[in-house]
């Protein structure tokens, strides 16, 4: 076999791997979580989607979960218009932030979208009040591997009393990522080298002829 073979046959192999990843689009370009219901928003996701595949978005607006427009949050749950809590605080209950973006894939879990931290306002008398994802893995956001067909995505806000909630966040699609290539696995590289090595005792043979 011929070395630029040999070399085409293990690129296929490593690019059929890095093209298996892809971005996970919001219907229409947006989508409205609104503050007033547990129930959130949802859409499926048609195809089957793993850890490997990324989303990308941007957050405005911000629920408010306390009457009279008050205790509003960021994507982070980060106060910006203060409530009983002053700007720039937060309120935790059990592995969520409260007000703070939820997402659920239906089959596997759910995941608090932006860290409550520094770096999303948390301490601060100037809390950004939207805030954006950058082209993220799945797993990186904290879901575990999983391999799920035609999943039903819900975005939710974090509460437990939505009686004197108002408001909502929008979130906005992202601009199309470049195509992310995930790592190859070690069998995938396996896969490769075993065609390297078939490849070099096939041109080995030829040259004894």
């Amino acid at each position: 076999m011929k070395p630029s073979r040999i070399a085409s046959l293990v690129c296929a192999t490593l690019v059929t791997a890095a093209a298996q990843a892809a971005n996970v689009n919001l219907p229409g370009g947006t989508l409205v979580i609104p503050g007033t219901s547990p129930a959130g928003a949802s859409f499926t996701y048609t195809g089957t989607l793993t850890q490997a595949d990324t989303i990308a978005f941007s957050q405005t607006g911000n629920p408010c979960l306390q009457s009279g427009n008050t205790y509003c949050v960021n994507g982070a749950g980060v106060i910006v218009v203060a409530g009983t809590s002053p700007v720039g605080a937060s309120t935790g209950f059990g592995s969520w932030t409260y007000g703070a973006l939820l997402m659920q894939i239906s089959g596997v879990g759910t995941v608090q979208v932006w860290p409550t931290n520094a770096a999303n306002g948390l301490g601060s008398g100037s809390p950004p009040t939207g805030l954006t994802l950058p082209t993220t893995t799945l797993a990186a956001l904290g879901f575990p591997a999983f391999s799920q067909a035609n999943p039903t995505i819900t975005f939710t806000v974090a509460d437990t009393n939505f009686g004197d909630n108002s408001e909502s966040f929008t979130l906005t699609q992202a601009a199309a990522p470049a195509a992310v290539a995930p790592v190859p696995t070690l069998a995938e590289w396996s896969l490769g080298a075993l065609a390297l090595l078939v490849g070099l005792g096939g041109a080995a043979r030829a040259r004894r002829r």
